[in-house]
């Protein structure tokens, strides 16, 4: 986020299993959306009317909703979501469209790479960001910046299967989105290069090789260290976060969860453990304690993993 050698944007992400888009699709007569919560039947029915559209398809099929993303929680939600669907109807109608081609479709990746190559392939990425002199001059969410492009993807890493996420999931609280976002990107923007050189350094000389050499303490200290400078200080510093302050104190305090991050622009909290030494349940139960102790704010804790491969395709068992 400061653009002075030529690039701005840069992300760095894990995908994760769960939570996540997952639905069952099948030819219809008409467009039928079922399953889930009335929102997101709603939801659903207007993005696939938009995806439909721009493959020039009428979208006669019938979705069932398994599981999908909670918006505006700095969980990819909106990106996992239209991908899938531009996914299923060029799997149902037989369009031979590269991933690339549904990520142009889809207007995402204009600012991070991480929720596009996420859907893709999955595991822990790194992006190079856009060129200000091809592809992006200013700061802006994907949704302002649909000609950017997908930026490239610099690394992949399967994540190590035996690190547990543990997540925190407010009721009341959402991220950035829409305009606030973009005013919100636009009046921090440009980050100085100080703090960009900062958290560049922390990413390569030590949370890359804290996963390389699978030490999960140094990987949870580098994450810690990116959320004091650039633009996560900057989220961390809006006055409507500072109730996960609380929710922050009990992940730090909670004997097993290394790392506490802010996904996006929240309000997601983030952590790791070793599910070699402690359960989910055991996880879960201990940081629901310390939440209760520092009277944090109500939310849904969930441990889940890494997912390494990406979205996939199942057949349905016939009747």
């Amino acid at each position: 986020m400061n653009g002075e050698i030529g690039r701005v944007d840069g992300g760095l992400g894990v995908s994760l299993q769960h939570p996540s888009v997952e639905f069952d699709f099948r030819w219809n007569e008409r467009t039928i959306v079922r399953g889930g919560q009335t929102n997101e039947q709603d939801l659903v029915t207007m993005e696939l009317a938009a995806c439909s559209h721009v493959l020039r398809v009428e979208p006669k099929i019938e979705i069932i909703i398994r599981q999908m993303i909670p918006p505006h929680q700095g969980l990819g939600s909106g990106t996992q979501l239209k991908l899938a669907l531009l996914s299923a109807l060029c799997r149902q109608f037989g369009l031979d469209y590269s991933l690339s081609d549904l990520v142009a479709k889809s207007t995402r990746g204009g600012t991070s790479g991480i929720g596009v190559n996420a859907f893709h392939t999955g595991g822990f990425l790194l992006d190079g960001g856009h060129s200000v002199d091809s592809q992006k001059k200013s700061f802006a969410p994907s949704r302002y910046a649909t000609e950017a492009g997908q930026p490239p993807l610099l690394l992949r890493y399967e994540f190590p299967t035996h690190w547990g996420i543990v997540l925190f999931i407010p009721k009341c609280l959402h991220g950035l989105s829409g305009r606030d976002e973009l005013e919100f990107m636009r009046s921090h923007t440009p980050i100085p290069i100080s703090e960009v050189q900062s958290a560049s350094h922390v990413i390569l000389m030590r949370l890359l090789p804290a996963i390389c050499e699978v030490d999960l303490e140094a990987f949870g200290s580098s994450v810690d260290k990116l959320q004091e400078t650039g633009w996560k200080r900057r989220h961390w510093n809006r006055p409507d976060l500072r109730p996960l302050e609380l929710v922050r104190s009990a992940f730090r305090e909670t004997i097993g969860i290394t790392g506490c991050g802010l996904s996006s622009t929240g309000a997601t909290i983030f952590g790791f453990f070793d599910t070699t030494k402690l359960s989910d349940d055991e996880i879960t139960k201990r940081l629901y304690i310390a939440l209760e102790k520092h009277s944090a704010m109500p939310g849904h804790v969930v441990c889940t993993r890494a997912n390494n491969s990406g979205m996939c395709f199942t057949p349905m068992e016939t009747e």
